[in-house]
C-alpha cells in the first residue's frame, strides 16, 4: 500500500489537495437533505426519459471502434478490444440503505440477466449509488473479475464474490487483461456506507488503455489539480466519462460544478466528453435536467466535443 494518501494513525484515506469550502453545520446538512427529498422544482422527470433497447449482437460484434452503452447515472458498459468492461453497475431500485429513499427515475433499459457476458467490473468507490449489493451479487457465479480501490474487497467477499476474482488497487497501480491495461488513478472525493465508515476505503478514477483506444472514467470527484496530472501522465484520451451532476456550491469539495467538469475534460486532454452521474437519481437540489443543459451551453461556448446518448444507445467512437 502506498502511504501518500493514507494516514496509518487514523487508518483513513485522504485527498491529495485541500479544497476550501464552508463546513456545513448539522442544521444546514438537514436543510440540504430536505431540499433534495422535498423541493418541488422538477425533482424528477414528469414522463419517462427516452431510451433505446440496445441490440447486443451489434454491440458485441468485432469492430475497430470503441463502443459503449450508458445506462444512466454512472453505469457504463464498454467494449474495448472485444473485452466487456462494466463501470459502477447500479441496477437496483433505490440508491440508499433505506428502502423508499433515492428511488431511480425509471427501470433500467436492460435487466442484469440481459447483459452480455461481462469480463471486468470496475467500482469507483463504496457509495450506494456506485457500489450496489444486488448488482454485485448477480455476478457471484460468473467468471467476471472485479477491479476495486483499496478496502472495498471485503464488501464483495461478504456478498459472495470469490476473493480470487477481486483485484484491489491503490492509485497508480494497474491490472492487465489481454490487450487492455487498467490503472486506478486519483479522484477527490470521500467514502463510507455508514456514519462510522468515513474514508476507510479508497475512491478512484480509472484509465483503460487498449490497442488503439484510451479511456478515462472519473468516478465521483471534486475539481482539483489531479485532473491535469492524470492528463499529463496518462492522456490524451479518446473519450472521458466525466462526473456531471448532483452538484451544489455547498459540496464543491466532493462534486464538480458544470464549468469545472468541462475544465476537467480539457485537463485530461480528452477528445470526447460523455457526461455521467446524472439523469437517474436525485442526489442534489438542482433540476434533474440542469446538468446536461448547462454542459451543452458551456461545451458549445468552449468548443468541447460532447456526446450525450440516449439511455441504452450504442455509441461508436472513431479512433485514430
Amino acid at each position: 500500500m502506498n502511504t501518500f494518501n493514507f494516514d496509518p494513525k487514523t487508518q483513513r484515506f485522504h485527498n491529495l489537495y485541500p479544497i476550501k469550502t464552508p463546513k456545513m453545520t448539522l442544521k444546514q446538512s438537514l436543510r440540504a437533505v430536505q431540499e433534495i427529498l422535498y423541493k418541488s422544482a422538477q425533482k424528477i422527470p414528469t414522463s419517462k426519459i427516452p431510451q433505446i433497447k440496445p441490440n447486443l449482437e451489434v454491440f458485441e460484434k468485432a469492430s475497430d471502434r470503441l463502443k459503449f452503452i450508458w445506462f444512466g447515472h454512472s453505469t457504463v458498459l464498454l467494449n474495448i478490444d472485444g473485452i466487456k468492461v462494466l463501470f459502477d453497475p447500479m441496477f437496483s431500485r433505490y440508491a440508499s440503505p433505506i428502502k423508499g429513499l433515492i428511488k431511480r427515475f425509471q427501470p433500467p433499459v436492460l435487466m442484469l440477466k440481459e447483459l452480455p457476458p461481462i469480463d471486468i467490473i470496475i467500482i469507483s468507490h463504496d457509495h450506494y449509488d456506485h457500489l450496489d449489493k444486488k448488482s454485485v451479487q448477480f455476478f457471484k457465479d460468473k467468471e467476471t473479475r472485479f477491479l476495486v480501490p483499496l478496502g472495498i474487497k471485503h464488501y464483495l467477499m461478504k456478498w459472495g464474490i470469490s476473493e480470487q476474482k477481486i483485484v484491489e488497487l491503490d492509485w497508480h497501480e494497474s491490472y492487465q487483461m489481454d490487450s487492455i491495461h487498467i490503472t486506478a488513478t486519483p479522484a477527490h472525493h470521500f467514502s463510507g456506507r455508514s456514519l462510522l465508515g468515513h474514508n476507510k476505503t479508497l475512491w478512484a478514477s480509472w484509465v483503460i488503455k487498449g490497442k488503439h483506444a484510451n479511456v478515462f472514467f472519473s468516478g465521483d470527484s471534486a475539481y482539483s489539480p489531479h485532473f491535469k496530472e492524470i492528463g499529463e501522465r496518462y492522456g490524451a484520451f479518446d473519450v472521458a466519462f466525466m462526473e456531471n451532476g448532483q452538484y451544489d456550491k455547498r459540496w464543491m469539495n466532493a462534486h464538480m460544478m458544470p464549468e469545472q467538469t468541462v475544465q476537467a475534460i480539457k485537463d485530461v486532454q480528452a477528445t470526447f466528453f460523455v457526461p455521467i452521474h446524472w439523469s437517474m437519481f436525485r442526489l442534489s437540489p438542482h433540476h434533474w435536467l440542469e446538468p446536461i443543459i448547462q454542459s451543452l451551453k458551456i461545451t458549445q461556448e468552449q468548443n468541447v466535443l460532447m456526446l450525450h446518448p440516449f439511455l441504452g444507445e450504442i455509441m461508436n467512437i472513431p479512433l485514430h
